[in-house]
Order: C-alpha cells, then structure tokens, then sequence
C-alpha cells in the first residue's frame, strides 16, 4: 500500500512538473503584437493633446521642462517617432501624424524647450538661434526628417537641409568624432541620434550625410568599444578616447538609433547586450545598468533607481530595440515587465500610464517612450 502511495504521488508529482513546465513554455512563447489602431488612439488623443499645449508654464509640457529639461524634449521627440513609425504602418494616420509632428517642432523650437540647452553661443540657423548641444540638435533634426518623411513639401524642409549639412560638418571635424551634448561632455547615444538624422537625410534627399554614420561605425569599431564585452562606451573624451564603461541605459538607447545607421553593428550590440547585461527568467527578462553590477538604490537620472542592478531604462530601451529589431519573443517578455510595471489611467477619450511600485511620475514621457517603443520601425526600414 505504501509502495502503491509513493507511485501515486511520483506521479502526480510528474505531472505537475510536466503542468509547471508547459505553462513556463506558453508564457515564453513568442506572442508580442504591436497595438492595433484601436488600442493607440486613446494614447494618441493624450499625447496629441499634450503637445497641442505647448510648454508654457502650467502645462504638462512646461511642469515636466521644468522639472528636467531633457525629459521635455524626449517627450516631443519620441513622440514624433512612434507617430511616424506608427503613419507608416497605418497610413490613414499620416495627416494627423504629420499635423502633431508639425506641432511638436513648433514647441520644440521654443524657448522653454530651446534655451536649457543653450551653454554658449547660439548657432544661428535660417533666423533659429539653436544650441550648439548634439543633444537637442540630433533629436530636432531627426523630428525634422520624420515630418519631411510624411510630408514631401515641408515647410521645415530648409531647416532640415541646413541643419543636416552642419551636423555633418561638425562630426567630420570633431577630433574626438562625437560632438558635446554639454561643455566637455561627449555622450555616444546623443550622438547616434544625430547620426540617425543624417541617415534619415540622406534616404530622403540623396545627399551624402549617411557616409558620416558609416565612418562613425568604423571608428567605434576600432576604438570605443570595452574590451572585456564588446560594447560600446558611454562617453568619450576629447580626443575620442573611451571615458566611461558601457551602460544599459545608454546602449539600449544607441541600438535603436544605430540600427537606421548600420543594421549590422545594431544587431551585434544588441546581441551583446542581451549576452552581457540581461538575465532571462523564461517568462521575463529585465536588464541590467552595468554588466556585473547588482547594486540597489537611487541610480542616477539616466539609469533611474535600481534593484539588484536592474533598471527601468535598460530594460524599457531593450524592448523598443527588440521590436524594432523583430525579436518578438524577447519583445514579449519584456513587455510583461512593463505591463507588471505600469498601470494605465484613463480620462474620457485619453489613456496613459503611470509606474507602479514606486513614485516615479514622469508622465507625459513615460507615454511618449512606450509609444515609441510599441511601434515597430527603426530596424525594419
């Protein structure tokens, strides 16, 4: 009888592993859709009505400026590239994106948005006094080519052309082949942006901007990336000598932009990434800041707090990446993480989100990046 008892239970015991087992398949499986139409326009109505205000102060736009003026920006741009990826695959929507993305220029033009970043003089620009920050100007003339992309007869299309030829006189002089985003302060992924732009240039008008990209690429190739995982630098020096280890925030963010520069080195990156900077819990996967690091606390305002290494901007930009790069099963495990992480508020016809867990409220960005991030586009052009 006892003997009768053990089988029985070897065998339950058989099948709940077999059960247990089957589940952990089905929530791997790659199952990540992008939202339909249906599902992005609550999304849409918010973020469209957001930049519509402007970013005087007292509207979201201006509270979030004023908190931190990079997150003002980001808002605008990466809202601009969900929009135009979005237009793409839904092409009734190109009026109305191309109207927004108009408008986002527009703000972002202005002074609440513009003079943060002005440490220096002004770089006159067809009557636009622009910062000299690879920072503002890679993310301005990237917006500048999502609209002309939309809409062949811009009116922001000379901006575009001018500010398209400095950027790449500029990087082709630079001795360290990255320009500041602040005095002194050479960030690779603000300078990816601006490389995206040029490349997006030159896919739009033929001109020779994309050789800039390619060269870059070259360059890192030989000289920023660590030697111990093959990932790129943060920051650079000067002269372009390496002066910060790779972060998951920053690459996560190059890799999107790299891969309408070079596909290529894009999907090496990002295999990389995944190799040295993730841990994959078979329904989940999360990222890492550094690659051996598993600190807890604060973090910085690139990384945002992190546990046990872990941190929200490297896994958020992680998942834009693979979607943009059509690994869908990752895509979809990272977005369990998101969706774990967030939670949706709705106001009449608007949808946004807020985090969960902690007080992190960085709304409307946080709505601008994951609509960037749901979209398909950068790697599937």
């Amino acid at each position: 009888m006892a003997q009768k008892n053990l089988l029985r239970r070897l065998r339950w015991g058989r099948l709940l592993l077999l059960a247990a087992a089957l589940a952990w398949l089905a929530a791997s499986w790659p199952t990540y859709r992008p939202p339909t139409a249906a599902e992005l326009r609550p999304r849409l109505n918010y973020l469209g009505r957001v930049i519509d205000e402007g970013a005087a102060p007292g509207t979201a736009l201006g509270q979030l400026t004023a908190t931190n003026a990079e997150w003002g920006l980001f808002t605008l741009a990466f809202s601009t590239y969900g929009l135009a990826n979005e237009a793409a695959r839904q092409p009734a929507l190109r009026p109305e994106a191309a109207r927004i993305i108009g408008q986002a220029i527009g703000v972002t033009l202005t002074a609440p948005v513009r003079q943060p970043f002005l440490a220096g003089p002004a770089d006159s620009c067809l009557g636009y006094a622009l910062p000299q920050s690879v920072l503002y100007l890679g993310h301005l003339n990237l917006m500048l080519g999502c609209h002309r992309r939309l809409d062949p007869a811009s009116p922001y299309a000379r901006l575009h052309d001018s500010l398209s030829a400095r950027l790449a006189w500029r990087l082709g002089q630079d001795p360290a082949g990255n320009l500041p985003s602040y005095p002194n302060l050479r960030w690779l992924p603000d300078n990816a942006v601006a490389l995206a732009s040029l490349a997006l240039h030159s896919r739009l008008t033929g001109s020779p901007y994309a050789a800039v990209g390619q060269r870059w690429v070259a360059r890192a190739r030989r000289q920023w990336l660590d030697a111990d995982t093959g990932l790129l630098a943060s920051m650079v020096d000067a002269v372009g000598r390496p002066s910060e280890e790779p972060r998951g925030s920053h690459l996560g963010w190059s890799i999107w932009f790299l891969a309408q520069v070079d596909s290529a080195f894009a999907r090496q990156q990002y295999a990389l990434y995944q190799q040295h900077h993730s841990t994959n819990l078979g329904a989940l996967r999360l990222y890492r800041e550094f690659a051996h690091g598993y600190a807890i606390g604060a973090g910085n305002v690139d990384s945002g707090p992190l546990v046990l290494g872990y941190g929200i901007p490297a896994t958020t930009f992680a998942f834009a990446d693979a979607v943009a790069l059509g690994d869908y099963r990752n895509a979809q495990r990272l977005r369990r993480v998101i969706s774990l992480g967030s939670r949706e508020i709705r106001e009449g016809n608007e949808l946004r989100y807020g985090v969960r867990f902690i007080k992190l409220d960085v709304n409307p960005l946080s709505e601008a990046l994951l609509l960037w991030a749901d979209v398909p586009g950068a790697g599937r052009r």
